[in-house]
């Protein structure tokens, strides 16, 4: 099937990049495009990205041979809802949302028969938000998560599959609730955690704000997430609702239970929970390398092209700059931006580092 119709609902951060994906990486095609915000619409046409400017959902998704949803996760369900009966038979329709179930759960109650829903979630994203923050390499060598109905054709997974693919993605197949409980554990329960920990902290007393002025990169850096937007963070927790209370009870019991060795002043108890958190944490393939040192890291935004790792490293050793570390990230939906992660052992190599770069285009990150 060719899918050279591609309508795109929502251009913000990741519809505006996923637009100028494809227009980069598959020309022939021709982007539709729709939001509600019409700076936003206006611009991309403007620009070249979309073909077709739509000012209803009806125009946007009646000729399509593949639709993405991407507004927000809590909005979705009911943009299926309203897009369902205009949709023509033969049709993928698809979305970015960063849980599956409930959406997944909407595409079989409402689209009719003959209509292809794959749940879909990239994993990337930037510290950034709407169309002027998009990018046309956002999802090179980023994990793109799907997770196709029962039903699902294979011909249909393997055709969004190839798309993805074209334009850098690494498509991985899932079942919803596993993502869900995937997704929970490794940002959603962390997300929690991160602002409990912040509002806690919050009530103990201290009128002379020692607090603030003594928290240090450690504590920094495991609440750095409970800055993120209350109202997306909003959706996501109760879309993953039924996940997310489960995970919370485990972390309550986790909590109770070293609270108990410390009433008990239990040593062995207290210092193997800290044991086995550690040799799990040191076991993750992705933080391995940068668990033995207090680095200072550098993200990168780079597009995938041949030297252009050979090409950083050069220009900082030209500079006398020395890299500790060097990593490609693939699942980046929870970093500040930038898929090249460059360490360093000392803040004033990174702030230099940061300079040279930017000085030849490079945008970058710091951590």
């Amino acid at each position: 099937m060719s899918l050279q119709k591609i309508s795109i609902l929502g251009l913000g951060l990741i519809g505006g990049s996923l637009a100028k994906a494809i227009r980069r990486n598959l020309p022939g095609s021709i982007v539709i495009g729709f939001d509600t915000n019409n700076e936003y619409l206006d611009t991309a046409f403007r620009e070249g990205i979309i073909q077709e400017a739509a000012a209803k959902l009806q125009e946007a998704v009646e000729h399509a041979d593949i639709i993405f949803l991407c507004t927000p996760v809590g909005t979705i369900p009911q943009l299926i809802k309203a897009i369902a009966e205009d949709i023509r038979k033969g049709t993928i329709v698809t979305d970015v949302g960063s849980t599956k179930t409930a959406i997944v759960n909407a595409a079989e109650r409402y689209l009719p028969h003959g209509i292809f829903f794959v749940g879909g979630h990239p994993m990337a994203g930037t510290e950034h938000s709407g169309y002027k923050a998009s990018i046309p390499h956002l999802f090179e060598n980023a994990y793109y998560v799907l997770t196709p109905l029962a039903s699902t054709p294979a011909w249909v997974l393997d055709n969004l599959k190839a798309l993805l693919s074209s334009i850098g993605a690494i498509p991985l197949v899932m079942e919803p609730r596993l993502h869900d409980r995937i997704v929970g554990c490794i940002s959603h329960l962390p997300h929690v955690v991160a602002a409990a920990l912040i509002n806690a902290i919050q009530k103990v007393d201290d009128p002379q704000h020692f607090k603030e002025r003594l928290a240090a990169g450690g504590f920094r850096d495991i609440t750095r997430i409970a800055s993120s937007n209350p109202l997306m963070w909003r959706d996501i927790s109760l879309s993953n609702g039924e996940q997310l209370v489960e995970l919370i009870d485990h972390m309550i019991d986790n909590l109770s239970e070293f609270r108990n060795y410390i009433n008990d002043n239990d040593r062995h108890g207290v210092e193997n929970f800290f044991s086995r958190a550690k040799a799990f944490r040191d076991s993750l393939p992705t933080l391995q390398s940068l668990a033995l040192a207090p680095y200072h890291h550098l993200y990168v935004d780079v597009e995938d092209r041949p030297g252009i790792i050979g090409k950083i490293a050069s220009l900082l050793g030209q500079h006398s700059i020395n890299i500790k570390n060097l990593r490609i990230i693939h699942s980046r939906e929870e970093e500040p931006g930038g898929c090249l992660v460059i360490s360093f052992s000392d803040v004033p190599s990174l702030d230099k580092a940061r300079k040279v770069l930017a000085a030849q285009g490079f945008r970058t990150y710091a951590k």
